[in-house]
C-alpha cells in the first residue's frame, strides 16, 4: 500500500510524512516541484500540481490513500484522477471554521467546504480533519521576538493551539488503517491558551523577557495584508479571535481518541521549535 502526501513541504505535511515513515508505511511525497522537497529516507518524491490534473496520474499511480491539502481550484480533476487510480481513502486537512455555526458567511469556511463537499460526493471514502488554531502560527512572531516583543491583537483570546505533529499523527493513523471514514474530526490542543500565555511560555523557553504589545484590530489587519493575506480575510479572523476573549475556542480529546496519546502542549511545541527563534 502506497500513501501519497500532498503539500509535503508544509509543517503538517512533513509531520504526516514522518509519522507514516515511523509506522513503517510506504510513502510518496508530492509538491509542485519535487526537486525542492527534503523528505525522510525511503520516501519517494513526485511533482504534482493539484490545479493541473495532467500532473496527477503519475503521482496517484498505485496509491491507495492520500493526505490532501485544501485546494478548491482543481478539486474536480483531483477527484476524477483519484477515482481512476483506485484510491480508497482521502484524508483532508480542512479547517475548524467549517464546523462553526457562524460559518455561513465565512470566506475561510467556504474555501474549505468546497473541497469537503467534493470529497463527500466522491466514490471513495473521506475523513475530514478540522483543526482550529495551529501552534505554528507563533512563528509569525519571530521578527518581533528578535526585538524582545510579541505584537498581537486580542492578547487574551483563548485558543486551543494544536501541535502540527498531533495533526500528523492523527492523519497517519487514519491513512494507515482506513478508520474514521465519513467523519469530520475537530482537532485541538489540550487546553485553551491565550496569546499572552504563549508569549510567557516562549519567554521562559527562550530564556529572555518578552513584552506583549496589543495591536488594534486595524493595525493587525494592516500587518496581515502586508504579509499577503487577501484583504477580505483578516476581518473574519479577527472577529473569531475577539469571540474567544469571551468564550474559549473548543477543545476536544480527538487526538487521544485516535492515536492513544495525549495532545502535545504549547510548551512542548515551543521547546521543539526553540531553534526557529534563534
Amino acid at each position: 500500500m502506497t500513501i501519497l502526501v500532498t503539500g509535503a513541504r508544509g509543517h503538517v505535511g512533513r509531520a504526516v510524512l514522518e509519522s507514516l515513515v515511523a509506522a513503517g508505511q510506504t510513502v510518496r511525497a508530492s509538491s509542485r516541484d519535487a526537486s525542492t522537497l527534503d523528505v525522510p529516507d525511503g520516501v519517494a518524491k513526485v511533482s504534482a500540481n493539484l490545479e493541473d490534473a495532467s500532473t496527477l496520474e503519475p503521482a496517484l499511480d498505485g496509491v491507495s490513500a492520500v493526505f490532501l491539502y485544501t485546494r478548491p481550484q482543481g478539486i474536480d480533476g483531483f477527484v476524477k484522477a483519484a477515482e481512476g487510480a483506485g484510491v480508497r481513502h482521502v484524508v483532508l486537512l480542512s479547517s475548524g471554521a467549517t464546523l462553526e455555526p457562524r460559518s455561513v458567511q465565512s470566506r475561510i469556511a467556504h474555501f474549505h467546504r468546497a473541497v469537503e463537499e467534493a470529497l463527500i460526493a466522491a466514490p471513495f471514502a473521506e475523513t475530514l480533519l478540522n483543526p482550529g488554531s495551529f501552534a505554528t502560527n507563533a512563528l509569525g512572531w519571530r521578527a518581533d521576538i528578535a526585538e524582545g516583543v510579541v505584537r498581537t491583537p486580542y492578547a487574551d483570546a483563548r485558543i486551543g493551539a494544536i501541535h502540527e505533529r498531533d495533526i500528523g499523527d492523527v492523519a497517519a493513523k487514519i491513512l494507515a488503517d482506513g478508520s474514521h471514514a465519513g467523519e469530520a474530526l475537530q482537532l485541538s490542543g489540550p487546553e485553551p491558551i491565550t496569546f499572552r500565555e504563549q508569549a510567557a511560555v516562549l519567554a521562559d523557553v527562550l530564556g529572555r523577557p518578552l513584552r506583549v504589545v496589543e495591536l488594534t484590530p486595524e493595525q493587525a489587519a494592516e500587518r496581515m495584508v502586508a504579509l499577503g493575506w487577501p484583504p477580505e480575510v483578516p476581518p473574519e479572523v479577527l472577529r473569531a479571535m475577539e469571540r474567544t476573549t469571551r468564550e474559549p475556542s473548543t477543545v476536544t480529546d480527538v487526538v487521544r481518541e485516535v492515536t492513544g496519546n495525549a495532545p502535545r502542549t504549547f510548551r512542548q511545541w515551543a521547546e521543539e521549535h526553540r531553534a526557529d527563534f534563534s
